[in-house]
């Protein structure tokens, strides 16, 4: 697997999931990899031929992670534009309103915008929407020095996780394959004995759901209550009439918890 990142923010994402050996990460951002720009427009009009820079072979698996408040992300569509031939998927990382400039905010709801639309079209293959407000409102609130570390961990976590979830056979039970139109995409975390499910950002409209497990030696071989409770998960959504599924994986800790992948393909509204 591939990452690339853009920006600050998806740089740091990057970095965190390149300490595994099975990803490759490249930062690019404003001086490194791309011209040092002025403006959103002006990175959207400077994007060099990146061949040299990403060194991608035959690798078809790309993940890219930004952010869209910066106005490096205005490079984003000409940098997806030279990934088109592959399998694309874009993080993309919603800021905390609170923290915006009235441009960045406009930078934001442009580039988020246009994302969904490129997801809806098929031009990448997915959209994998995080909130850092959502995600912060699970972790707890950080003190100033870290201030995303906590939300950088938990996205870095759920990629690599899902790589892992992808390249290995479950235990038992049987992932869905989403409908072709399902590409805007988020994600919840929970543990297998709670009912709490911590979204990364709050989706509006889910279509389709599928529910990761990753379950210690122990509690697969103990924990009695574990498939009742899958049933009574998945049972409550297909009686909402959304299709939903799972896949159970066991792990070498003595961790036990789940994500959830929710699908749709409505456009997501802004996030106050």
């Amino acid at each position: 697997m591939i990452a690339i990142g853009l920006g600050q923010g998806g740089c740091n994402i990057v970095r965190l999931m390149g300490s595994n050996p099975s990803v490759k990460g490249i930062c690019l951002d404003g001086g490194s990899g791309l011209p040092l720009c002025a403006s959103h427009e002006e990175y959207e009009q400077s994007v060099p031929p990146l061949s040299r820079k990403l060194r991608l072979g035959k690798e078809q698996n790309i993940w890219v992670v930004l952010s869209g408040a910066g106005k490096v992300s205005g490079a984003i569509l000409a940098i997806l534009e030279q990934l088109k031939e592959r399998r694309v998927r874009v993080a993309y990382i919603y800021p905390d309103s609170f923290f915006l400039s009235k441009t960045q905010t406009i930078q934001n709801k442009v580039v988020y915008s246009v994302l969904q639309e490129y997801a809806r079209s098929g031009l990448i293959d997915s959209l994998y929407l995080f909130s850092n407000k959502s995600i912060t409102e699970f972790t707890g609130e950080p003190s100033i020095s870290s201030l995303y570390d906590d939300t950088n961990s938990t996205i870095s976590n759920f990629i690599l996780n899902l790589e892992w979830f992808e390249n290995a056979q479950p235990v038992i039970g049987n992932l869905h394959e989403p409908k072709e139109i399902s590409r805007i995409r988020t994600v919840s975390v929970g543990k297998i004995n709670s009912d709490e499910e911590n979204l990364f950002f709050p989706i509006d409209d889910v279509t389709e759901s599928a529910y990761y497990y990753s379950v210690s030696s122990d509690d697969k071989e103990n924990e009695r209550n574990l498939l009742t409770n899958i049933r009574e998960r998945v049972t409550l959504y297909k009686e909402r009439e959304i299709e939903c599924s799972f896949g159970l994986w066991e792990n070498e800790s003595d961790v036990s918890f789940y994500y959830s992948i929710k699908y749709t393909h409505f456009i997501q509204k802004e996030v106050t």
